[in-house]
């Protein structure tokens, strides 16, 4: 079962970039971790957050709004 932050990341990242892109786009960034959903962890997504935000901004037009979702996502990364 996917960790509760794993959740929230696909949850943060698909209100971005719709329900098609975001569970992949965090998906595929979890092999720069090293983690799996079950294990994604804060410290995993340290790691990961910059590469999550690189591939999320492709399908989020609005500057603005990628800056929104990039610094939501650094919170979470602690």
């Amino acid at each position: 079962m996917a960790s509760a932050l794993y959740k929230q990341v696909v949850t943060l990242v698909t209100s971005y970039v719709g329900a098609e892109k975001g569970p992949g786009v965090v998906e595929r960034q979890l092999k720069q971790c090293s983690a799996s959903e079950d294990t994604f962890a804060a410290a995993d997504l340290g790691k990961i957050v910059n590469f999550i935000n690189a591939a999320a901004r492709l399908y989020v037009p609005d500057k603005a709004k990628a800056a929104e979702m990039a610094e939501k996502l650094k919170a979470m990364a602690g």
